[in-house]
């Protein structure tokens, strides 16, 4: 199985009529119990006069709106590029779509099906974010299509943002505002507002949103807890494979020369910087990624990295002190809510400040990509303020070998970026052969873990028996009988990073 797009054979559609307006979605009959909305656009298309602009709120609709495909991904290069193993072992971690501005800031929802028939169903909801470096990523990829997870569980659901990457979301051009130049970041806030006011006529529980990133993602998610501290409108996060801390280093370039680069080598004469968008505005999104493209080829000076700046609103340069003084999302006591159903219920019922981190920071143990930098401070200064949990997902397969062959193809892979996305989604065995028993069982305690957590936070997680850091204890995914087993932070660091053992 490797498509899930509609096919008028394999489809049955239907309708919800939601605060947005009608929308109509599809059945899969291969996955008869989810339903799929794809590429519903919650802005106006950033072209012309709105490209390089904050994200404006696409109005309602009044006729019916076709949400049968995914919308366009955003502009992006992503191929050929430097030999990899996403561009030519494993490409199903990239977009298979078209790609355009007009409509690209769109998100798409997967549900059961039976929650689409019934709007009081209050499912908890996952919000993704997706990875890619702020370069690459969109909805469209097969490795992290929910369909899978939400037929497997009927127990929540699933909604992707499309969110501006690369020059479009990050052009820093000197005509902009100083705070309106990470548009991407911005994309994704507005993408959390839609979902937060129409998931409800969709059967989602918008006092129930849990954030979800990987890589950029997680990163992005993790710096919008601390931008938007009190006004989060998700309850948890899941911050796989990226965070705000350590600080990584943000481009610099206080000159915007970048930007300026670009449009010189487009034609641009020289003006002032608003003479200079007006121009790179008329230039079509194809050629600007194409010079781009012509340009890293050459390998010449300057790097063009057009990435999330350090504009003290979207992106702090002092999160490690921010973190240390607990300013980011959180409940005002500080402490997560374990009060009973009815009284949390009482709390979740309008806008409050998120309760919960769950730190889901990726350690991968079994290939050479592992990072040797020292963890642990950051996550003890994240769980002095906020209840969080730590795992690591290893391979135990033998060396020179890997457990889940269809996903590493080079034995030498094995635990590497991103191999965790076809395990949490479900798609491990669309591609490259059946998976293993193993694989899959893994893959469904995993769905299990994290989709506990959406439904009833830290209760949840310690009802299974997984413990946050103040007892001293993770978890490790990948072995036990459960799939996973409980060990201490020692034996955590010790598996991640043998010389610290």
């Amino acid at each position: 199985m490797s498509s899930i797009t509609p096919n008028k054979l394999l489809v049955d559609y239907l309708t919800v009529d939601s605060s947005f307006g009608p929308v109509k979605g599809f059945i899969h009959k291969d996955y008869p119990h989810v339903a799929q909305f794809l590429g519903i656009p919650f802005a106006e298309a950033p072209v012309g006069s709105r490209r390089w602009l904050p994200p404006v709120p696409k109005a309602s609709v009044e006729e019916e709106f076709n949400a049968t495909e995914f919308g366009p991904s955003c502009p992006q290069w992503y191929k050929p590029g430097p030999p990899s193993v996403y561009n030519s072992l494993v490409t199903e971690l990239q977009i298979r779509d078209e790609m355009s501005e007009d409509n690209c800031l769109s998100v798409s929802i997967w549900m059961p099906a039976k929650a689409a028939k019934d709007p009081t169903a209050k499912l908890p909801v996952i919000v993704w974010i997706t990875g890619g470096a702020f370069l690459v990523g969109g909805s469209s990829i097969p490795y992290q299509n929910p369909t899978p997870w939400v037929e497997n569980s009927q127990r929540h659901m699933v909604a992707c943002i499309n969110y501006r990457l690369t020059i479009f979301g990050f052009p820093n051009a000197a005509a902009l505002a100083p705070d309106e130049r990470n548009l991407g970041l911005l994309d994704q806030r507005l993408g959390l507002e839609w979902v937060h006011k129409h998931i409800a006529s969709f059967g989602g529980d918008p006092s129930r949103l849990t954030h979800f990133g990987q890589s950029a993602g997680g990163r992005s998610i993790d710096m919008h807890a601390f931008q938007y501290k009190d006004n989060p409108l998700v309850r948890g996060l899941i911050i796989n494979s990226g965070t705000a801390l350590p600080h990584m280093n943000a481009v610099s370039d206080p000159e915007h020369k970048q930007f300026s680069f670009v449009a010189q080598i487009l034609g641009f004469k020289g003006g002032s910087p608003a003479e200079e968008l007006r121009f790179m505005r008329q230039q079509s999104a194809e050629k600007l990624l194409k010079t781009i493209e012509a340009h890293s080829y050459t390998k010449q000076a300057p790097f063009l990295n057009f990435r999330p700046i350090v504009d003290k609103v979207t992106m702090f340069d002092d999160y490690e002190e921010l973190a240390k003084a607990g300013e980011f999302s959180k409940l005002d006591n500080g402490l997560p809510s374990l009060a009973p159903p009815a009284t949390r219920e009482t709390g979740w019922c309008r806008i409050v400040p998120t309760e919960w981190v769950l730190h889901l920071l990726q350690q991968q143990r079994g290939s050479q990509r592992i990072s040797s930098y020292d963890r642990r401070w950051q996550w003890q200064t994240r769980s002095a303020h906020a209840l969080t949990f730590r795992y690591l997902y290893k391979d135990f397969a033998p060396s020179g070998t890997s457990s889940f062959p269809n996903l590493s193809p080079r034995p030498w892979l094995r635990a590497y970026h991103s191999s965790d996305m076809p395990l949490i989604f479900g798609g491990h065995s669309w591609f490259r052969g059946p998976s293993t028993e193993l694989e899959e069982r893994v893959s469904r305690a995993w769905q299990e873990l994290y989709i506990t957590f959406a439904e009833d936070g830290p209760r949840g997680l310690r009802k299974l028996g997984w413990k946050d850091l103040s007892e001293g204890e993770g978890i490790v995914i990948g072995c036990g009988e459960k799939m996973w087993e409980s060990v201490s932070l020692e034996d955590i660091d010790t598996l991640s990073f043998p010389s610290m053992g």
